[in-house]
């Protein structure tokens, strides 16, 4: 479909949504842009493609996940990509540097205890005490690879694209863009999701392209994209494709 938002002519953007934990889902969805993005690039195209966060957690294997992606960025093949920072990235990063384990307690029910057995450790009971909550985080700060742990710090937490803004889970809409706060751009859902329900109701500067709550299909909103269509649910992995005028989108079968 079209619509009055638009991407700069001669680029082509991908923008995936939250993967957590899938590595198989995610590969099948690099090997369905491949094929898809071949065309662009012989037309002489940019493509852009934008991991919209929340790439691990939940799922078996977020190691291996972020192995890809950093794959992926330091491939040497004129595409450009974004990997932004999703509110489950946030989490762990305040787990490692943050030693109050009251603060983790959430983390650990919403994903957090398959991340960090994917990187060898496992609790001996649930819910886990303090004492091992505190030993899971020093085992932690020695096991990720340092790779991993940059990654993560740089992170960004939004771009723009011409009339789009990406963010992993949308904008505080009665806020300006360049005064989100980083809960705003990772964790939000109302009164944005809903905002086209609003009495105070009004068009956003940028159409929002984000992840964060999972809807059956791809939404499409006089505000906003929503990709995050329930792959650790049994959900379809899903990314939409940005060109001109034109909104599509790319799925491939989950888990």
């Amino acid at each position: 479909m079209s619509n009055r938002y638009a991407i700069p002519e001669g680029i082509r953007v991908y923008a995936i949504g939250d993967i957590h934990g899938y590595p198989k889902a995610l590969e099948r969805m690099h090997r369905k842009i491949a094929y898809d993005m071949a065309e662009a690039q012989d037309l002489g195209m940019t493509v852009h493609i934008v991991y919209l966060g929340d790439c691990i957690d939940r799922g078996p294997a977020s190691d291996v996940v972020l192995d890809c992606l950093i794959e992926q960025k330091n491939r040497d093949d004129g595409v450009y990509r974004t990997f932004l920072l999703g509110n489950h990235e946030h989490y762990m990063i305040r787990f490692m540097n943050d030693p109050d384990y009251q603060k983790h307690i959430d983390w650990l029910g919403w994903g957090g205890l398959e991340t960090i057995r994917s990187y060898g450790y496992d609790f001996a009971t649930y819910p886990p005490v303090p004492d091992e909550i505190e030993q899971a985080r020093e085992y932690m700060n020695t096991h990720v690879p340092e790779d991993h742990w940059g990654f993560l710090l740089n992170s960004p937490i939004a771009l723009e694209i011409g009339d789009y803004f990406f963010a992993h889970a949308g904008v505080n809409p009665k806020k300006p863009l360049d005064q989100q706060e980083i809960w705003d751009l990772t964790g939000i859902r109302q009164p944005f999701i809903s905002w086209h329900k609003d009495p105070e109701f009004r068009p956003l500067p940028k159409m929002i392209v984000h992840g964060h709550t999972v809807s059956k299909e791809p939404i499409i909103r006089p505000h906003r994209i929503g990709v995050d269509t329930g792959l650790y649910q049994g959900g379809a992995l899903t990314a939409v494709v940005l060109e001109g005028e034109t909104i599509r989108f790319l799925q491939v079968e989950g888990k």
